[in-house]
């Protein structure tokens, strides 16, 4: 059973250009996640033109269609080529937002206020992007070969992208339903005034770290870093975990191995047993050295410092 109309109003050859409203609705969604601050412009809203201009045309059309003043107006429009030229037309125009929305991701990929899991959502936000493109250059890709082999009559040849669009489709449905938390997530961005402290700060800290080498010290606790860096404790455990994406423990531990592999890669080497070297570095035990330094490099010290003699 087929259902034509809603109460009064037919339903065929509606006017509604959801066509172009793709790629837009994508880029002010994404726009419209970042809560703390109002990134979309009065001039964006122009954007929308396409839609409205093409909603004008359809909406001329359907008044004819079922006013009776022209019941065959669909069928002149499609042999002119229209819808053919329009499809691409419209793909073209949802490729330039989708590419706008990864440039709009990368500008403020770093200015991201949140967790490890905060930044990851971002991410996907991007990938899901590229996906996006890789489908719609799929669709161009269809409808030029259409235009070139004179195949828009054909509907064996239009199932192939009716198969893709089926798919693509599908797949945004499981991710709504089982990843939920990755599409309707709200984003924090960094105020000024935090991203000139937290340059202030990585200066600092750089400071600390390289210079005075801290990190030596096998007590060194968040306590301590946050006196030489003159901030609380809470405020350093979250600039590392939102800078680096690490816990106080890996941050640190890095610059350990760090040293560590400078250390053996000296030429005085051979004055120091693998132990002292650890121990140097800021390492308290043995155990804890062999296996943070392994899930580092992928190798134990030994093996690393008989590559540095070959």
């Amino acid at each position: 059973m087929h259902v034509n109309s809603i109460g009064f109003i037919p339903l065929t050859s509606f006017p509604f250009p959801y066509k172009y409203l793709i790629g837009v609705g994508f880029y002010f969604y994404i726009k419209h996640q970042i809560t703390n601050r109002k990134l979309i412009t009065s001039s964006e809203y122009l954007l929308f033109l396409p839609a409205i201009i093409y909603g004008s045309i359809r909406l001329y059309w359907y008044i004819s269609i079922h006013t009776g003043i022209d019941k065959d107006i669909f069928w002149r429009v499609y042999q002119t080529g229209f819808f053919l030229y329009n499809d691409v037309s419209y793909l073209l125009f949802n490729l330039c937002m989708m590419l706008f929305a990864i440039r709009f991701l990368t500008k403020h990929r770093q200015a991201i206020k949140g967790s490890i899991a905060v930044q990851k959502n971002w991410q996907w936000l991007y990938t899901f992007s590229w996906v996006f493109i890789a489908f719609i250059l799929l669709n161009l890709l269809h409808q030029f070969i259409a235009i070139l082999f004179n195949l828009q009559d054909s509907a064996q040849y239009y199932y192939i992208i009716l198969l893709l669009n089926s798919l693509y489709i599908y797949w945004i449905g499981y991710i709504g339903f089982s990843k939920s938390n990755l599409l309707f997530r709200s984003f924090v961005l960094k105020d000024k005034e935090q991203e000139a402290l937290y340059t202030t700060l990585k200066n600092k800290l750089d400071a600390v770290m390289t210079t005075k080498e801290v990190f030596t010290n096998k007590h060194l606790k968040v306590s301590d870093l946050a006196i030489l860096l003159d901030i609380k404790e809470k405020e350093v455990s979250i600039y590392i975990q939102e800078t680096y994406a690490m816990s106080f423990s890996d941050f640190i531990n890095s610059y350990r191995i760090k040293k560590v592999k400078t250390l053996l890669q000296s030429s005085h080497v051979e004055k120091y047993t693998l132990v002292a070297i650890a121990e140097k570095a800021g390492f308290s035990s043995k155990s804890s050295f062999n296996a943070l330094f392994k899930k580092a490099t992928g190798v134990t010290p030994s093996q690393f410092k008989a590559s540095c003699k070959k």
